[in-house]
């Protein structure tokens, strides 16, 4: 199985970390500082930095088969980052993977081959392992934290009893395994299903080798159920709470200018918002039948966490689409808009602007207007080019 992840996407995959408690950004950033992740892919690492959460972690953005990981924790990880223990791989993306020859973890160190000394990333990476092996070895014993793994119709049920077993071996951790319940899914919360053992689904996993792809919005309800069940509260999920920061309302039609990508955006002074927190920009959009373009997706300047994009195959009716980002301390002024890739003379309309504080958009009905068409369309593309919005 391959091991490669987007480069671009993984920058700085153990970036600044905080401590454990509070984080700002709303009461599901701090929920996401109960969980570890339990290794698999990188898939709920991703999930923490998209909710606002950048916690500490031995697993967070490593690949861990099963059977590996259940051997380490009988073995209480006393051979991962001993000497000659680890060792680099060059990825197909182009960046550094560090392994475990005696375990099979492999970790994504987020470092471009060519850009950095081997022997000093290695050196660094035998620290880092040293360090959160000592870690996670206490959590464990103190059962402080709520262990997520998931779990596929792969995965060998008594293979599952074994983890359990291993986790038990040091303490009273509590396991959530997760489930893929395809299209079909519907928020419900996380459920006790044996002694400190949970389950729940979300919507899809990331791609193994896309594990930035993450559906979002299953992930954090699911999350914020669990951690509430753990701590003896009412399970039923709860959607992260979004802080209204500007909305732009009106209905604005929109023409692709011939560039093979044409952006529709509009400058937000970024000075007075908190530049920790994520913020998410979504808005609605109506695909004529005849649109024949091959994407369409919001934009906050070019950062990007999660996202939600057009769905092309959706026409004559409003659809949602969001980003959401972390604002750089250093900037002054943000782009909020769309992008669409766009042959010359293609049409949308969008509607309902708004940038949030919080991982998602928050609920807002579908617009009870209708775009203009014909005569209207051409009139209302008119006012659009007076007013400078298309």
């Amino acid at each position: 199985m391959s091991r490669t992840l987007d480069s671009a996407r993984i920058r700085d995959l153990e970036g600044p970390q905080e401590e454990d408690g509070p984080a700002r950004g709303g009461d599901i950033a701090a929920r996401l500082h109960a969980f570890r992740s339990l290794g698999g892919n990188c898939e709920f690492g991703f999930v923490q930095r998209y909710g606002g959460a950048e916690p500490s972690g031995l697993l967070r953005f490593s690949y861990t088969p099963l059977p590996d990981l259940i051997h380490a924790l009988d073995t209480d990880l006393s051979e991962f980052g001993a000497p000659g223990d680890l060792h680099l791989a060059e990825a197909e993306s182009g960046t550094y993977y560090c392994a475990s020859r005696r375990y099979g973890i492999w970790s994504n160190t987020a470092q471009t081959v060519g850009a950095v000394d081997p022997a000093a990333l290695l050196e660094r990476e035998y620290g880092r392992v040293a360090h959160l092996k000592r870690r996670m070895l206490e959590e464990l014993g103190q059962g402080s934290k709520i262990l997520v793994r998931k779990v596929g119709s792969a995965d060998d049920p008594a293979d599952l009893e074994r983890l359990v077993r291993a986790i038990r071996r040091h303490g009273p951790s509590r396991l959530l395994r997760v489930a893929a319940a395809g299209p079909d899914w519907k928020p419900e919360p996380a459920r006790w299903v044996g002694d400190g053992i949970l389950e729940g689904h979300v919507r899809r996993f990331a791609p193994q080798e896309e594990a930035w792809d993450v559906d979002l919005e299953p992930w954090l309800l699911l999350c914020d159920s669990a951690e509430r069940l753990c701590r003896g509260q009412s399970p039923e999920p709860v959607r992260p709470s979004a802080l209204p920061v500007r909305t732009f309302p009106g209905l604005r039609a929109h023409t692709a200018r011939g560039a093979e990508i044409s952006s529709f955006r509009q400058d937000c002074d970024a000075r007075a918002l908190p530049h920790g927190p994520v913020h998410t920009f979504s808005a609605w959009i109506w695909l004529p039948k005849s649109f024949a373009g091959e994407a369409l997706f919001a934009a906050i300047d070019y950062e990007r966490l999660a996202c939600t994009g057009a769905d092309l195959a959706r026409r004559g009716a409003w659809q949602r689409i969001w980003v959401s980002a972390r604002i750089p301390d250093e900037r002054e002024r943000i782009r909020i808009g769309l992008v669409a890739r766009a042959p010359r003379g293609q049409r949308f309309w969008s509607t309902g602007w708004r940038l949030d504080e919080g991982p998602l958009p928050p609920p807002d009905p579908e617009p009870g207007i209708r775009p203009a068409t014909g005569l209207g369309s051409w009139l209302a593309r008119l006012r659009g080019r007076a007013r400078g919005r298309i």
